[in-house]
């Protein structure tokens, strides 16, 4: 074993075969995205890295895995598809969500996988990548650990977010991983454990509007995928080129193409973000009948009343997707399994809630919030 001390899970041991995995190119990258992308605009110390969540996903996995008595041979397979899980990912980690025709992440992730030098690390251990990707899908008996309702790539990054962005959390990890039970291979915590249940998800639900859509951090993300976007069109990258970048080499890429990308990330590095100027709830956006696909009809019409370039407008109207983790499963004291809404009225009613924290917005210059505010609404119907 290759021990590593880490700040949230104090020492995180590696094997040999973790190791080898650890130090290919592929997973090396991680080491240069960040974990929450511009979020340390806000937060100042929110720097740590997809390198570091990572090796705490496999950890916690591997903890999971003895908690549910696996054996050595599956707690190797869960834990390198929890290594492994997110070498996909974009710079700046979902910034790649906002470019057009950019491939999902876990699709470019299971292409990596299946690269020579990983799949052929795997091989010589007697791992079919094929097997380690299904895993990271969610199409295999493995796969809740990682990528299910309540697994180890969630159990990781809330606490290491909480922590470094200072939000202060009552998650009991430990309370949950030692509760947890697979019955029919799904992934389930004993009703003991309910309790901890109710403060993971009571704890992702305030972190979501807190520091997941912080405002500013969004209007920082909207930007770069502009400039992005832009500079794909304009042939300065391609996208391949972009779902290769570390977080600098995107930044540095961005300047080089001249124009209004390099405008763009001079404005991103000197905190010159574009200012929300209209908050928008669900109820709003349904009564609206306000449509993602028409976003650039929007900010072009925005933009023409007040006389701007349209590139100075955005309009933000996230997925209404059901939050993952809200289907937690429990195993009662009599055997049957529920749904954890169906114990707790503080989980049913996280999940009716859900969409409480959901805004659109409408970003535009700084200084004109008010004009913006008047003829987006206008514009939007609110």
């Amino acid at each position: 074993m290759t021990r590593v001390r880490d700040p949230i899970h104090d020492y995180i041991d590696l094997t040999p075969l973790e190791v080898r995995l650890v130090d290919t190119p592929a997973y090396q990258r991680l080491r240069w995205i960040r974990q929450l992308g511009p979020t340390n605009l806000v937060y100042p110390g929110a720097n740590h890295t997809r390198h570091e969540h990572c090796m705490g996903t496999c950890h916690v996995v591997g903890r999971i895995a003895d908690s549910i008595g696996l054996d050595s041979h599956d707690k190797q397979l869960a834990s390198v598809a929890g290594l492994l899980h997110d070498l996909g990912h974009s710079p700046f980690s979902h910034l790649g969500d906002e470019v057009a025709g950019l491939e999902d992440h876990v699709i470019r992730t299971t292409k990596l996988v299946s690269d020579a030098e990983i799949s052929d690390i795997l091989s010589e251990e007697g791992i079919d990548s094929k097997e380690i990707n299904e895993i990271i899908q969610g199409a295999h008996k493995l796969g809740p650990l990682v990528s299910g309702d309540l697994d180890g790539d969630r159990l990781d990054y809330l606490v290491r977010d909480a922590h470094y962005t200072g939000v202060s959390t009552g998650v009991d990890a430990g309370r949950l991983i030692t509760t947890m039970a697979m019955v029919d291979e799904n992934l389930v915590v004993h009703q003991g454990g309910l309790p901890a249940v109710e403060a993971l998800l009571t704890a992702r639900f305030a972190m979501y509007p807190t520091v997941y859509f912080h405002s500013f951090v969004r209007g920082a993300e909207l930007m770069l995928a502009r400039a992005a976007n832009s500079a794909i069109s304009s042939n300065k990258f391609t996208y391949d080129d972009f779902a290769t970048f570390t977080d600098h080499k995107f930044l540095s890429e961005l300047d080089r193409a001249g124009g209004f990308p390099q405008k763009t990330v001079k404005d991103f590095e000197n905190r010159r973000i574009v200012k929300s100027a209209v908050s928008i709830t669900k109820k709003q956006a349904e009564d609206s009948g306000l449509n993602r696909s028409s976003k650039e009809e929007y900010e072009n019409s925005i933009a023409a009343k007040l006389g701007l370039d349209a590139s100075d407008i955005y309009v933000d109207l996230p997925p209404l997707s059901v939050v993952l983790g809200l289907k937690v499963k429990i195993l009662k004291d009599n055997d049957e399994v529920v749904l954890a809404r169906d114990l707790s009225r503080l989980v049913s009613g996280l999940y009716e809630a859900q969409f409480d924290h959901w805004r659109g917005r409408v970003y535009g210059p700084s200084g004109i919030e008010d004009e913006v505010s008047s003829e987006a609404s206008k514009v939007l119907g609110l």
